[in-house]
């Protein structure tokens, strides 16, 4: 009986990488294949609570009304794929369609120096989340208002690289110092992935970086991008700086 509970505990102590790890070792179905293949990272549980603080006043004047425009804001409101594989016009608004919605919106600390930021500040919290950069994905463009032409995507992650038994995926865009994430999580990729959900990848975002210190505020910026289980509100995580305080508002 102490060996069924001890068993029990373990499997409810399980993070989602560990369940799609396990999943892909029952796919190669041998012994050799499971001494071989390292241990995966400490994750943040995706149920973690995270303490809602109020947003910051630099994203205040995004939070007292719907953004309908993406020349409004940095924020890209959607990620676009382009309707032909030739387009030479990356200007030409008709030659892309939206994908998926902007969720999630995140402001590094402006001071941040160093190559890439502040998108690497972002892309370095997924890093030591044991998640992998650059994986098998489909090629999608987000809205750069500055320069007015549609830009590939800057920093991808994933839990896995193929996502043979689902993950969660995200891509990301830095336009005037925010970034704007499109967070999903994938189904499985036979015979194709398709978008689970955007609700649940965003709340997985949010117990991350609020794990690694940044401060979360849920449902702060309506974006109007309704899509599937997404509301058409964005959250927005943005980097603490030393010594600052948080006001705790609610918990999500």
């Amino acid at each position: 009986m102490g060996e069924t509970a001890a068993t029990g505990t373990v499997s409810l102590m399980a993070t989602r990488r560990t369940v799609l790890r396990t999943g892909a070792l029952a796919g190669a179905g041998t012994i050799a294949g499971i001494v071989a293949l390292p241990s995966p990272p400490a994750t943040t549980p995706a149920d973690r609570t995270v303490q809602g603080a109020d947003p910051p006043t630099s994203v205040a004047d995004w939070t007292d009304e719907t953004i309908s425009d993406e020349e409004a804001t940095p924020i890209a409101r959607y990620q676009y794929r382009s309707i032909d594989n030739g387009v030479d016009d990356f200007g030409d608004r008709d030659a892309f369609v939206a994908t998926a919605p902007i969720n999630v919106v995140l402001v590094p600390d402006e001071d941040a120096e160093g190559d890439g930021a502040p998108l690497e500040r972002v892309m370095s919290v997924l890093d030591e989340e044991g998640w992998l950069r650059g994986p098998e994905e489909y090629t999608r463009y987000g809205w750069d208002r500055s320069d007015e032409t549609f830009v590939r995507q800057e920093g991808t992650a994933a839990e896995t690289y193929y996502g043979t038994s689902g993950r969660l995926h995200v891509r990301c865009w830095s336009f005037e110092g925010v970034v704007s994430m499109q967070a999903h999580e994938d189904t499985g990729a036979r015979p194709e992935h398709e978008i689970e959900s955007y609700s649940d990848a965003r709340t997985a975002i949010e117990a991350i970086f609020d794990a690694a210190g940044w401060r979360v505020s849920p449902d702060a910026i309506d974006l109007d991008n309704e899509q599937g289980d997404h509301d058409g509100i964005a959250s927005v995580i943005t980097e603490r700086t030393d010594g600052e305080e948080t006001t705790l508002t609610e918990e999500s």
